[in-house]
């Protein structure tokens, strides 16, 4: 393709080598940077999931959140602008390398297009140059005009949304001094009778170039009045300032909040497919050999975890929905993945060096001096603080998880430090002496059954019996269920709607131990896997193959992390048992008086587990009751305030978290509020105490076997 006068005037070889040198520094540049970030991420301990399984629903989670933008349109103000800026990067990479290959190649086209398909792209990037530059300014107007409190002010993004919109402006700006070019210098080249003919091609182009870039083409004819010196310097000063543009904006990325342009897709395809409730289990063995327990320097956390890090775009929805923040709390999940990016960045060098053996001792020098992760970067107070609910995991739109990196400290407090609040040694002595976390007699575990007025069976008396080949589910009670006063109620409760069924079921009694949940979730891996393995061993010995439990936590950990122990079960809430019954016609559901409901979504059932319309289906299905949501329901359920161990825990900062939900509660004004959680009906109940409320707490169960028919004797 011959030169345009234009581009011979600009690109002879002085500038195409000009460009080419810069190119080839700029991308010099960034991949030594990003090659640090890789050394850095790669540091530590080693990931311990398959990151690789299940690719092609690895690529469609890619899709849905990270193309679709499925969670950034949860606020719709800020899903729009985000969605405008980012099909702009989308449109306008492919004329960005186009204007690459004109600099090293003069007058080229890039050869992998195919015929006919530049005019329609032409178009669309006419749109997109608009539609980017509106994006850009929603953006700045979300920050400084409409501010929201999770945006903090920040240089760094106005500098990169500034800098967006000047590649919008100089990209317009070349193409239509490009276009202005052209179309004088055809008219210009015409001369005598082809005067006339050569006028009538230019006026055929510009015709053309205002049906496929009529944006281009407006501003070209605004200034195609100017001098030819003019519109080169024009088109020459547009080209050379949006090249450099993106070769800054690029290096400038990795050390920016930024970087999740390069790695927010990856981090979503590397995403955790298992439930999100599933705490991953290490080898207790091998840690006890190398004397180290969870993570106390921020290189120790896996590559997926800092790629998490990186990731991070402090958009602060993680902090807006967060209860603990909300009630005043030290922990903001936002800042404490800025801090822990900020620990990691503020050594990297030093880490990268003595990682690879480099250096004069300097480096090792700093490494021993440095702020501590534990006390220094992040406070004690901000790592128990969590309840684990996973909100704000929930709400992040680049798919960063913050339940692990907590639990990660706390496994290294409690397990190599011994370091934790000492109510939570009361607990655990428990667990451990007693099987349950109350230190209630392990011998008392089965007196809720005295009360019914038919027998329960435990898998040991079915065993003698001979009837353990017949139990169609093992009823796992759970310490709340067998001991706490409301659970007691609710688990006859639901002994009484599966006797109403015929379902033919057992108990392991006195057998039955903590699933471990909370000492887990408040680092004391330990004593998790001793309970776990316990269990499933003695559920194994008596063919336990489907389980029913009325406790989300006993759900999660019986559901999804108890497989890793082999002990691989059929786990089903008793609301959803319950519900399919009703739903077959094995109960029915016939008493009832009129009664205006909320409902409290217990989050270990919904946001852990995607329970969330059994419950509903159950309550709809009583006479009188009807449903009224609260405005955070659902998958946007406030926390009660007692989730990752919390139960056990004095909650002294701030207001209690339970109040906070049970002021929303009161707020909504039904008479009373349903729930499916043990711990969801403690701290419920103790907010309606310590409020002097009138919302009174029933579990679903409850109201269910309420509604049984009343039979003869």
């Amino acid at each position: 393709m011959a030169l345009t006068p234009a581009q011979a005037t600009y690109f002879g070889f002085p500038g195409t080598l000009l460009f080419a040198l810069l190119l080839l520094s700029a991308l010099a540049l960034f991949a030594y940077t990003v090659s640090r970030r890789v050394q850095l991420l790669l540091l530590g301990a080693g990931d311990r999931e398959n990151r690789l399984e299940r690719p092609l629903a690895r690529l469609w989670h890619v899709v849905e959140y990270g193309f679709l933008q499925r969670k950034m349109f949860r606020d719709a103000y800020a899903g729009l602008y985000h969605a405008l800026i980012f099909s702009g990067f989308l449109v306008l990479l492919l004329r960005t390398l186009m204007l690459v290959f004109e600099g090293l190649f003069p007058g080229a086209a890039l050869p992998f297009l195919p015929a006919g398909f530049w005019e329609g792209y032409l178009l669309v990037k006419d749109a997109v140059l608009v539609t980017t530059f509106v994006g850009v300014v929603l953006a700045l107007l979300r920050r400084h005009v409409a501010r929201k409190e999770r945006l903090d002010p920040s240089f760094d993004a106005d500098l990169i949304l500034c800098l967006i919109g000047f590649l919008m402006v100089t990209d317009l700006a070349a193409g239509a001094a490009k276009m202005a070019l052209d179309a004088k210098a055809a008219a210009a080249g015409a001369s005598g009778v082809a005067a006339a003919a050569g006028a009538a091609s230019a006026h055929a182009a510009l015709a053309t170039n205002a049906l496929w870039e009529p944006l281009t083409s407006s501003l070209s004819k605004q200034i195609s009045s100017l001098s030819f010196s003019s519109l080169q310097s024009i088109y020459f000063g547009s080209w050379w300032a949006h090249l450099v543009a993106i070769l800054v904006f690029a290096n400038y990325l990795p050390f920016a909040k930024h970087f999740h342009v390069i790695t927010a897709l990856p981090n979503l395809f590397f995403a955790k497919l298992d439930s999100p409730g599933k705490m991953v289990t290490f080898d207790i063995e091998k840690a006890a050999e190398a004397e180290r327990f969870g993570v106390s320097r921020a290189e120790d956390f896996t590559w997926k975890q800092k790629l998490d890090m990186f990731t991070c775009t402090e958009c602060g929805r993680c902090r807006e929905v967060c209860p603990t923040h909300l009630t005043g709390k030290p922990l903001s999940p936002k800042g404490f993945m800025v801090d822990l990016r900020n620990a990691l960045y503020t050594d990297a060098d030093a880490l990268i060096d003595v990682d690879a053996g480099r250096g004069d001792g300097s480096a090792e020098v700093a490494l021993a001096a440095r702020t501590p992760l534990i006390g220094g970067w992040i406070d004690e107070e901000t790592i128990w603080a969590c309840t684990t609910c996973r909100y704000c995991e929930h709400a992040c739109p680049v798919g960063i998880t913050y339940v692990d990196k907590i639990t990660d400290l706390r496994r290294h407090l409690v397990l190599e430090r011994s370091e934790f609040p000492k109510e939570a040694q009361t607990a655990f002595n428990g667990m451990e002496r007693q099987g349950n976390p109350w230190n209630f007699a392990a011998s008392d575990r089965d007196a809720w059954t005295k009360d019914l007025p038919f027998p329960v069976l435990t898998m040991a008396e079915a065993a003698d019996a001979k009837l353990a080949g017949g139990i169609e589910v093992l009823f796992w009670v759970g310490c709340a269920g067998s001991y706490e006063e409301r659970g007691k109620r609710v688990s006859r409760s639901l002994a009484k709607l599966l006797h109403e069924a015929g379902v033919t079921y057992a108990i392991l009694g006195k057998e039955e131990t903590c699933t471990g949940d909370a000492a887990r979730r408040l680092g004391n891996e330990y004593l998790f896997q001793t309970l776990a393995q316990q269990n499933v061993e003695r559920m194994k010995g008596y063919g336990v193959t489907k389980i029913v439990t009325n406790c989300p936590h006993c759900f999660n950990t019986l559901a999804n992390e108890y497989p890793d122990f082999g002990g691989r079960f059929e786990v089903m809430h008793g609301t959803e048992l319950v519900a399919r019954l009703v739903a077959e016609g094995r109960i029915r559901l016939v008493h009832g008086a009129p009664m205006s409901l909320s409902f409290h979504d217990p989050c270990y059932l919904g946001r852990h587990n995607g329970v969330y319309d059994a419950p509903r289906e159950l309550l709809n299905a009583i006479p009188g009751v009807s449903i009224r949501e609260l405005p955070n329901s659902r998958e946007n359920g406030m926390c009660c305030g007692a989730g990752g161990g919390r139960m056990w825990l004095d909650e002294t900062i701030g207001t209690r978290v339970n109040q906070a939900r049970f002021a929303e509660i009161e707020a909504n004004g039904t008479d009373a509020v349903g729930v499916s959680c043990p711990f969801c009906m403690v701290m419920l109940g103790n907010a309606k105490a310590e409020m002097a409320g009138t919302t009174e707490a029933f579990d679903v169960l409850e109201l269910a076997a309420r509604a049984l028919p009343v039979h003869p004797g």
